[in-house]
């Protein structure tokens, strides 16, 4: 089992990562991560567990893995 530090640091490390691949600040990122979810959550009941965004040099992908009703 992980304790919550080595989560924050795996998160952090993929961040730099992501960030490093695509030529953009982690702050950059960060942002059109934010902006992309307040986005979808404009037209869909979303919470921040259930989306997930993967930024690579070439692609954006956004998963939703919430409950379907």
């Amino acid at each position: 089992m992980n304790s919550p530090s080595v989560s924050v640091a795996k998160e952090r490390l993929k961040n730099l990562l992501v960030s490093d691949r695509i030529q953009c600040a982690p702050d950059a990122v960060d942002r059109l991560s934010k902006d992309l979810y307040y986005t979808v959550s404009k037209y869909m009941e979303i919470t921040p567990e259930n989306f997930n965004i993967e930024i690579t040099r070439t692609d954006i992908h956004i998963r939703y893995t919430g409950e379907k009703n």
